[in-house]
């Protein structure tokens, strides 16, 4: 007998669409997922590139599977995504794949209308598509509902799973399904679409935490089908932005519009570039703020205008209005006119764009893996990905280090390197994720009326996902959530609601893990000077770039998001780095040692690309950095250590510690006004105590305020996970052996300066 290929195993509703679809066969990832989805039986991960039939690779045999003649009832398939406006796109395609057959697809999510979630509340069935935060109100409002209309539930299918990975969203999603089958009282297996990825076993342990169910990976991201063309362009700017100071003491707020020009003027060749090269065709060009996002798209419309030809470039990021943001997407999705979206990593995942002719990146992106999720929105038709790195550098005499080594230039190579050796970042360490923690913990309680804090334990600690939290963690976690009035114990000893916490619960918002960026004042002299999503920690005695110059912190107020500052001639970065994720780790800068080092020009950098990369491997040289890993810099010591942020960041909170005024910049550290002697006593210091504790390093951080929730938790609770989740003490320690070794034996000398 004939053994039956995938195609045969499907549905014959299923294979009659194929036909219509006129394919010719089903890809690689969809005929090695039909097998082991119609098993029912395993998790599964399906890892391939962007548009490489991920989706349909697991609802083909999905369908299948529940519309084999059951018992069961109810809704067979929960689709969970990061985005509406996936759903949006996923519901069309579902709807169009079964519209031969008796299965309703229903969409839920916000923008849903009441009358078509009332539907499948009278009769659950089919397939669901839903966010995490519907689902969040589902629990909530409906849990008894959801116990019945899942009760015969198949399959969980989790979309852009990569996305949600160390992410607040993620755990929230981890506690989600872990209520879900403890509400049903049985295992569903689930189903991650993701992107490639680094190491399979860690994403195994983010789709299902705390539990030995086996996992098959589905995996095709070796198989070579996908091209890749790319070039990194280069641009010199003058140092004029840091000598034009904006603002003295004296003068009127900031005009963000009068700064946009200016930024346009700056970046008038940088834009020229992308109107020649992308006009007249689809693309995306990636920004890493939203600052950056409007003043680019402002000069291309300009240059549209004065050209005299119709604009094809929008900007597109989560501050604009859902119309806003929609109309672009339907823009794109139609594809009928020639349309470029500036963005930022709104557009990263989501919507099914088809004819996207290439991916743009402006300054370097933070991560591969956000580089490789992006470049994969390219190259779907003939599996030719173009990428265009737009990376300009600074010149001048008062420029730091990082502009004298052209590191954006430098980390740009090295993410490339290591995207085509098919490295990414591996999965994030599991995080105390107390803000999540808080969220999950009234919802449980919201859903039942009162909890006790046993079983709540039990259900979100102990089994689920939050499982750093110890039984003595989590009696203090609790006993900060009754301080703030978020819970009250009943008499029987089971916890409910306070006000503050039925308050909290009934806002909508509250469905929500993630935070929005809180926005604050930056003041200089009394008077407002602009104001900041602000998205990172803060310390007083900092120093950042904002309106073309420096400040340097001397208030902070969290309570009335405030930031007092005052003028600095000291180097500086620009603090609006909002609109980025992730940080930079270690594999990356010691990429970027290697490129240094080698002194290799890469084929893919144009004319001016290369004379910054060589201009930045002069100074490497001149500098001593082979051989050192501290040198005397332009404004002091500087300290290399070539590791990562985490690193990096324990390093500069290590000597704080010291009473050095350490601060990160780039790739290295500025220590200014130390003395080499100074230096060796901390350093030894540092090495000679055992019992330094990560939580003592944050104690002058004054923000930490990081996550949504936070704000509920002891200064100790949110101290003990920015510690756990952003330092590395062993790491910097090893690094500071080294350092005291170079330091004994072969201290910087005054002549190694550019």
């Amino acid at each position: 007998m004939e053994q039956k290929t995938p195609f045969d195993l499907l549905d014959r509703d299923l294979q009659k669409w194929i036909f219509r679809k006129g394919w010719k066969d089903l890809l690689p990832i969809q005929k090695a997922s039909v097998g082991p989805i119609l098993k029912g039986e395993d998790d599964i991960i399906i890892s391939a590139s962007t548009a490489s039939g991920k989706t349909e690779a697991a609802f083909l045999p999905a369908i299948t599977y529940i519309c084999k003649p059951s018992h069961k009832k109810g809704i067979r398939i929960l689709y969970l995504s990061p985005l509406k406006a996936l759903i949006n796109d996923q519901y069309r395609r579902l709807d169009e794949m079964t519209s031969g057959m008796p299965l309703k697809v229903t969409p839920w999510h916000g923008d849903v209308s009441a009358n078509r979630k009332e539907k499948v509340l009278r009769k659950p069935e089919g397939i669901i598509l839903t966010t995490p935060e519907s689902l969040e109100s589902m629990l909530i409002n409906h849990v008894n509902w959801l116990k019945e209309a899942l009760s015969g539930l198949d399959f969980i299918i989790i979309d852009e799973f990569h996305a949600f990975i160390g992410t607040a969203r993620g755990y929230q999603l981890q506690s989600q399904l872990h209520r879900i089958e403890n509400l049903i009282g049985r295992t569903v297996v689930r189903i991650g679409i993701s992107a490639t990825f680094a190491e399979a076993s860690g994403v195994i342990s983010h789709l299902r935490p705390n539990s030995s169910r086996h996992c098959e990976v589905i995996s095709l991201q070796g198989s070579g089908q996908d091209r890749l063309s790319v070039q990194i362009r280069g641009y010199e700017i003058k140092e004029t932005i840091h000598n034009n100071a904006l603002l003295s003491s004296n003068d009127a707020p900031l005009d963000i519009k009068q700064e946009n020009m200016r930024f346009g003027q700056e970046f008038q060749p940088l834009a020229k570039d992308i109107f020649r090269l992308l006009r007249g065709s689809t693309n995306l060009v990636f920004c890493n703020s939203r600052f950056y996002t409007e003043a680019i798209a402002g000069v291309l419309q300009q240059l549209s205008e004065q050209t005299h030809v119709p604009n094809e470039f929008f900007p597109h990021h989560g501050s604009l209005s859902k119309d806003m943001r929609e109309s672009l997407e339907y823009r794109l999705q139609m594809g009928k006119v020639p349309t470029t979206a500036i963005c930022t990593a709104t557009l990263e995942l989501g919507i099914d764009i088809s004819n996207v002719q290439s991916i743009a990146q402006i300054d370097p992106p933070t991560t591969v893996s956000s580089l490789r999720q992006r470049l994969g929105r390219s190259g779907r038709r003939d599996h030719l990905a173009v990428l265009r790195l737009f990376i300009p550098e600074y010149s001048g005499l008062s420029m730091p280090l990082c502009s004298t080594l052209s590191e954006n230039t430098v980390l740009s190579i090295a993410m490339i390197n290591l995207l085509l050796k098919r490295w990414y970042e591996p999965p994030y360490k599991r995080e105390y994720a107390f803000s999540t923690l808080l969220q999950q913990t009234l919802s449980v309680i919201s859903s039942y009326g009162s909890v006790s804090a046993f079983a709540l334990y039990n259900l979100l600690c102990k089994t689920g996902p939050f499982s750093l939290c110890t039984p003595k963690l989590y009696a203090e976690f609790l006993k900060d959530l009754g301080n703030s009035d978020l819970i009250v114990q009943l008499n029987d000893g089971t916890l409910t609601l306070g006000l503050a916490g039925e308050q909290l619960v009934s806002d909508w918002s509250f469905y929500a893990s993630f935070k929005t960026p809180d926005e604050y004042t930056i003041e200089a002299d009394n008077k407002k000077i602009g104001t900041v999503p602000l998205t990172r920690s803060l310390e007083i005695d900092d120093v950042f770039l904002f309106a073309g110059r420096g400040w340097k912190v001397v208030f902070f107020s969290e309570e009335r998001r405030l930031i007092g500052v005052k003028s600095s001639n000291a180097a500086a970065e620009p603090l609006m780095l909002y609109g980025s994720s992730g940080q930079i780790h270690d594999t990356i800068r010691q990429e970027m040692f290697k490129i240094y080092a080698s002194g290799e020009i890469p084929a893919f950098l144009n004319k001016q690309a290369k004379i910054n990369l060589a201009s930045g491997i002069k100074a490497f040289k001149q500098l001593g950095l082979d051989k050192h890993y501290i040198i005397n810099g332009p404004q002091g010591l500087a300290i290399f250590p070539w590791k990562g942020d985490c690193i990096l960041r324990t390093l500069m909170l290590l000597l704080k510690k010291e009473s050095i005024k350490a601060t990160i910049w780039g790739s290295h550290l500025e220590l200014g006004f130390t003395s080499l002697d100074t230096l060796k006593v901390s350093v030894f210091n540092l090495l000679d105590n055992k019992n330094i504790k990560p939580s003592d390093l944050v104690t002058r951080i004054r923000n930490l305020n990081l996550e949504k929730n936070d704000e509920y938790l002891s200064i100790d609770l949110k101290r003990q996970s920015y510690a756990h989740s952003k330092l590395d003490i062993d790491g910097a320690k090893e690094f500071l052996k080294l350092l005291y070794k170079e330091l004994q034996n072969d201290p910087p000398s005054t002549n190694n300066q550019v």
